[in-house]
């Protein structure tokens, strides 16, 4: 772990979380082939992360684990409920517990001010009967290792950087409070100085993993434009069987019309707790993590000279890492 100097990151900081970090492995880990893919790049994250760093590394993990992990607001909630659903047998009365309780997010307590009151969710997880379903944003080289070696099943869910980059914007303001301007928060990102960048090595390194058997690689997009071949799909991964009508209930259900407004997926009640916790308000007080759902709303907030530096950005990303030239479809909308 490297501390960043305040100065750096003072248009980076929100709400009780003033102090940052980069963090990577110092070594590539031996004898695990897999790792020669991945890009292993410092990940910017909140100093609280040093508290969690080793119970992270010794998480212990197991064969039937399900795993959602992706780069944050590229349809991370949505996923886990697709996947908690399918795997579960369309269990919707089940579905009403809130999905925080059916679905772990591992390293939660690293993002938000010591006064938020969570829940330790590694010690709750490590308390939890099988199967467990697990949220993460770590990239590949922070996870825990034995997910490389125990090889549980991973839903990695990526969308276009522009789409994402505002979505994490609106995020960003509303749940954890932060007082810069958009063109501060736009500089950040486009110099990895966000929770969990740099954006594009996460991408990669789960591009490039994607041919493994027990890894499902989708994109938001894909999901907007035919969610029903992508629930048969994501069920076919998990080795379940539904009929079409199964499929187009569950659809609906996933339907951001629905979804937006579904209490138990919404988060709702966490950033109640921030506000209550820290005696804030929302900026916006209509404000819910599934925001807009939308694909090519960037446009509606970014100026054509933000979009052409976002582009040059990936463009540049793309020669860094030699990429495969399928990956700037996914990258650039």
């Amino acid at each position: 772990c490297e501390k960043i100097p305040s100065k750096v990151v003072e248009k980076c900081n929100y709400i009780g979380v003033k102090d940052f970090i980069t963090v990577r492995r110092t070594d590539r880990p031996k004898n695990l082939p897999i790792a020669e893919k991945w890009c292993m790049e410092p990940c910017f994250l909140p100093s609280f992360y040093k508290d969690m760093a080793q119970a992270i590394e010794n998480f212990e993990v197991r064969p039937d684990d399900v795993w959602v992990i992706t780069y944050p607001k590229c349809g991370t909630t949505w996923t886990q409920e697709m996947v908690w659903q399918l795997c579960n047998n369309l269990d919707y009365e089940g579905g009403k517990e809130k999905l925080t309780t059916r679905f772990p997010y591992l390293e939660i307590g690293c993002l938000l001010a010591r006064d938020v009151p969570l829940a330790d969710e590694i010690e709750r997880l490590n308390n939890m009967p099988s199967p467990r379903f697990i949220k993460s944003h770590l990239p590949a080289h922070l996870l825990p290792p034995q997910i490389w070696t125990v090889k549980p099943k991973i839903v990695y869910v990526v969308r276009n950087c522009k789409d994402a980059a505002i979505s994490w914007y609106h995020h960003y303001v509303n749940f954890q409070h932060y007082k810069h301007s958009f063109h501060d928060f736009m500089e950040a990102f486009l110099n990895d100085m966000i929770d969990f960048s740099p954006y594009h090595s996460h991408i990669i390194d789960f591009w490039n993993m994607r041919h493994e058997e027990n890894i499902l690689f989708l994109t938001f997009e894909e999901m907007k434009a035919n969610h029903p071949a992508v629930i048969e799909r994501t069920a076919k991964f998990f080795d379940k069987t539904y009929s079409e009508e199964e499929i187009a209930t569950l659809a609906d259900h996933l339907s951001f019309a629905k979804f937006s407004k579904n209490t138990s997926c919404n988060m709702e009640f966490i950033m109640f707790m921030v506000e209550d916790s820290l005696n804030v308000k929302m900026p916006d007080p209509t404000f819910r993590i599934t925001r807009k759902g939308a694909v090519g709303s960037h446009k509606e907030e970014m100026s054509p000279e933000l979009i052409a530096r976002f582009d040059k950005w990936t463009d540049s990303e793309m020669v860094k890492w030699k990429c495969d030239p399928k990956l700037r479809k996914i990258f650039i909308l």
